[in-house]
């Protein structure tokens, strides 16, 4: 049975907290999903044998 216990000013703090959480971890994905795009878009070097 779920129960609710008034967290005063700790909830506001508690609830501050995990929006800049989750706003730090969006931030994080977005440069990660550039780097990934970034790279998939940079040409490989193209490499050729030499006969000895």
């Amino acid at each position: 049975m779920a129960y609710y216990v008034p967290l005063g000013p700790r909830g506001l703090i508690l609830g501050l907290g995990t929006f800049v959480i989750g706003l730090y971890g969006s931030v994080v994905y977005r440069l990660a999903c550039r780097r990934r795009d970034w790279i998939a878009h940079v040409p490989h070097p193209v490499v050729v044998p030499v006969g000895d």
